[in-house]
């Protein structure tokens, strides 16, 4: 499977998830993110998605 880059402020590194892993959210200003946790630590990880990392969920 395909899988997104997140950055853990925990750890202070990057880390890959598994797309399957990644819920999509809407804010209130209309702008798409991404949540998902964290294989090492269990953390949660949010990201604000891009154009190309909407095509890589197959979000529109």
């Amino acid at each position: 499977m395909a899988e997104m880059k997140f950055y853990s402020l925990k750890d202070k590194k990057h880390v890959m998830v598994d797309t399957s892993k990644v819920t999509v959210t809407t804010l209130k200003n209309g702008r798409k993110a991404a949540q998902a946790l964290d294989p090492v630590t269990g953390t949660k990880l949010f990201k604000f998605l891009s154009k190309d990392d909407l095509k890589l969920l197959g979000v529109e």
